[in-house]
């Protein structure tokens, strides 16, 4: 494994491992994650990146599962101020669905990998994150979430409707719920099934042509 997580009493603690001994961490916090404390080697006086490997995602997870949010494996594009979330696992086509946006007049890539939501005000709106996929795509901008989709390759564009049911299984496939605190995987399981109700969520198969663009417009102007 590449980390293993610890507790006691209040304090958990993940220990992260690397291949060298400067990238070896340990994170800890309270229940409350009001406080976070961060220990890596030392290493002679030279630059040591304090977020090397999961350590910062491994909070973030933490920190959005006390009611405030989640991650999602997906890749977030703003156009015009319209929100648009793209799911998927490795290999579903967010980084090649977000190269053929990117020419397009206003849009903005939030990131081609990760996206952090959000309920605010009783609207859900997504994040950037700082991590990236093949695209290198990142952005700390944020916008109101409008359409969700569901990837998947394949040599024509089309869409079609998921039930709930089928919709909060495609969510927990591409999300990163903490899995060991079952307070978290609580509010992960309301959260994406409250989102499903909330804001329109299809499958959306696409072929890896500039054709997807217009294609995604006009849904999304239905």
């Amino acid at each position: 494994p590449i980390w293993t997580l610890h507790r006691r009493g209040d304090t958990t603690a993940f220990k992260i491992f690397g291949q060298l001994h400067d990238q070896k961490r340990i994170l800890s916090f309270d229940p409350d994650i009001h406080t976070a404390n961060l220990y890596f080697p030392d290493a002679d006086g030279e630059f040591v990146d304090p977020f090397y490997g999961p350590t910062l995602e491994l909070l973030l997870i933490h920190y959005l599962a006390q009611e405030r949010g989640m991650i999602m494996h997906a890749s977030g594009i703003d156009d015009g101020g319209r929100g648009m979330l793209f799911v998927g696992e490795s290999g579903a086509g967010k980084s090649t669905f977000s190269k053929l946006w990117h020419p397009e007049n206003g849009a903005a890539i939030f990131s081609d990998d990760r996206i952090i939501l959000r309920k605010k005000d009783g609207e859900y709106w997504m994040y950037g994150t700082p991590w990236h996929g093949e695209a290198r795509f990142v952005s700390p901008r944020s916008v109101k979430l409008e359409h969700i989709f569901f990837l998947q390759h394949d040599q024509n564009n089309a869409v079609r409707t998921l039930n709930r049911a089928d919709t909060v299984v495609e969510f927990l496939k591409a999300s990163f719920p903490p899995f060991w605190d079952s307070q978290g995987v609580a509010f992960a399981m309301a959260f994406l099934s409250d989102l499903t109700e909330a804001v329109p969520c299809e499958a959306l198969s696409f072929k890896p042509d500039a054709s997807i663009v217009d294609f995604v417009k006009s849904l999304a102007e239905r």
